[in-house]
């Protein structure tokens, strides 16, 4: 049999496959609030058409082709073919059956978790698929020799017009917050559309008057009905008097070993009559996944639904309910890369775009100028919340080591390890002298005794910490790009040192409970404790941008895309002898389905 035969045939079983796992993936659409607009019904079809087109091509494409080129004998190429495609069959079955009863798709995790006679369910679909698949290719074969052109062409030109048209649905409905597109990522197993929103807004495609019209539009029409039960019950808080401000100041990537008063004397001095929380942990090794843990109190495994259908945490409903002014500044902005005015300020009016005609200095700089200009203009007679983001500028820190600096021994290795540590520490130093203008302008307007201040991190910032070449976040899921700092200035509360675990899920537990009376379990909308209750937490699930893990105090679970799963011990090193606790790992992945409906 001719290559060109051969490919003939592998082009239309991959069609017929194509159809097959499209139909099988109709289950995937069970619980799906199926969009009432043209242009939503339009990305549903053509995205979930050619994402399972493209399953079913990608295996062809990247095994059986270069079999046939290579060696074009046609039994050889039929059975490769069979045995790819009925894998991809068997887990897009598999994983219709997680989906439709957890509503979170397959994982390595998961299947840690299923008996014997589910393994021998699976093997069972496996050995059907595979005759089905045989069956199929047979006929396709037959099917083919029988006339000798079929319009496969025009059909591979149709198929990549309609998924260029469905990405491009995608990127615009994401840049502008249409909830009737972004929501279905969530639903489809293994699909990665492409978002495009800061690159939209550099080429004038969208402007800020429309993204922030659509946006507030969609959160206001939204609903999370068939998606999310979040929270389990309403929420029952009987408020305080006076109602406290709150100013939460986040910045990104503070290790808690660099607030010394040599470095940081202003962050130094608020520790000193606040509460620290010297083991603290962040949900996620990234900014998105560390402010999302923060706000919601839930895994980052969530945000992708948050996202979807633009739903802010309960605790932001709590401080609008009560008519709290709002002033929010961020240095990165409020989309990429943490997508925040999606997520945990969804449905805030006025929310300013990124400052890129200023430099990283500036940007900062300017989030403290925004907040002393809002808090002089403020209504004195009510209630405040502040959120000031600093994103400290250590590409624009000297890396010479002319000036002193404390803690330079801490980090060795090469130049530029040292001189990364060196712009590190500058950026933090820098970034202190901020904080030291809000605190100065707290004081000046008379609110520093009635205003809860949190000061935290998003996550950590690796140097080598663990021998292991590592530098900076989101590359692992050790201490090193875990570890967070929180510090809490309460009125009334006496300083203190707390040296429990504890974790950004037990932020908005206790502020919803302390702060503003709420008596619910937090079970109901988090899975944190109250920070002061002093509970250490067994585990954690902390979220990167396309990984998360399952943390306990010695042993690291990763799950990397595609299905690749280390067991690491807390030095981050493989764990030969290590064995999956399987009651942990259920008690997790309940957590991690427990806000679906």
């Amino acid at each position: 049999m001719t290559r060109r035969v051969l490919l003939r045939q592998a082009g239309w079983f991959a069609v017929a496959n194509a159809v097959l796992f499209a139909c099988v993936a109709l289950r995937f659409l069970a619980s799906y609030p199926v969009p009432g607009d043209a242009l939503g019904l339009t990305y549903l079809v053509l995205a979930f058409t050619t994402h399972f087109a493209l399953l079913a091509a990608l295996p062809i494409g990247l095994v059986v082709v270069p079999f046939a080129l290579l060696l074009p004998r046609a039994r050889l190429v039929t059975a490769v073919a069979v045995l790819l495609e009925a894998l991809v069959l068997t887990l897009l079955v598999v994983d219709g059956n997680v989906f439709a009863e957890q509503r979170y798709h397959l994982t390595p995790l998961i299947a840690v978790l299923f008996e014997t006679s589910t393994w021998v369910f699976v093997g069972l679909i496996g050995l059907f698929t595979l005759l089905f698949e045989a069956l199929l290719a047979g006929y396709v074969a037959r099917w083919v020799a029988a006339a000798p052109a079929r319009g496969g062409p025009w059909l591979a030109a149709t198929l990549v017009v309609a998924w260029l048209g469905g990405q491009a649905i995608h990127i615009w409905g994401d840049a502008v917050g249409l909830t009737p597109v972004t929501q279905l990522t969530r639903y489809l197993p293994a699909y990665f559309p492409i978002h495009a929103k800061r690159t939209l807004a550099r080429w004038g495609l969208v402007d800020a008057a429309t993204i922030e019209r659509r946006r507030l539009a969609e959160r206001t029409a939204a609903t999370d009905a068939g998606q999310l039960a979040y929270p389990l019950q309403p929420l029952r808080c009987a408020g305080t008097t006076p109602a406290p401000n709150l100013l939460v100041v986040l910045i990104d990537a503070l290790r808690p070993d660099v607030v010394v008063p040599q470095l940081m004397p202003r962050l130094a001095a608020l520790e000193a009559e606040a509460a620290v929380f010297a083991n603290h942990w962040s949900g996620g090794n990234s900014s998105k996944a560390g402010v999302f843990s923060a706000f919601y109190g839930l895994p980052p495994t969530y945000e992708a639904a948050f996202y979807g259908v633009q739903r802010a945490p309960v605790l932001l409903d709590v401080l609008r309910g009560r008519g709290y002014q709002l002033g929010l500044f961020a240095a990165p902005g409020f989309s990429t890369p943490t997508d925040i005015g999606r997520t945990l300020f969804a449905g805030i009016a006025g929310l300013p775009g990124e400052r890129t005609d200023l430099d990283a200095l500036a940007r900062n700089r300017a989030v403290t100028d925004g907040w002393l200009a809002w808090l002089a203009a403020r209504d004195p007679a009510r209630p405040f919340f502040g959120f000031l983001y600093y994103d400290p500028p250590m590409g624009e820190m000297p890396s010479d080591a002319m000036a002193e600096l404390p803690l330079e021994d801490r980090v060795g290795g090469d130049d530029a390890l040292r001189r990364s540590w060196r712009q590190y520490r500058r950026a933090m130093q820098w970034t202190d002298g901020e904080l030291g203008r809000v605190l100065d302008g707290l004081d000046a307007a008379g609110r520093g005794g009635d205003t809860i201040v949190v000061l935290l991190s998003d996550h950590g910032y690796e140097f080598d910490d663990n021998g292991l070449g590592y530098r900076g976040h989101a590359s692992n899921f050790s201490a090193a790009q875990l570890r967070a700092t929180l510090v809490l200035r309460w009125p009334g509360r006496a300083p203190a040192v707390y040296h429990h675990r504890s974790s950004h899920y037990d932020l908005p537990v206790t502020l919803l409970e302390d702060a503003f009376g709420c008596s619910n379990d937090p079970a109901d909308y988090a899975l944190g404790h109250n920070l002061f209750a002093g509970q250490d937490w067994p585990w954690l699930i902390a979220g990167s941008y396309n990984a998360h893990a399952l943390v306990t105090p010695g042993q690291i679970i990763v799950t990397h895309p595609g299905g690749f799963v280390e067991v690491l011990g807390a030095d981050y090193r493989p764990d030969a002898g290590a064995r999956l606790d399987a009651g942990l790992v259920a008690e997790a992945l309940a957590a991690m389905r427990r806000f679906y409906r």
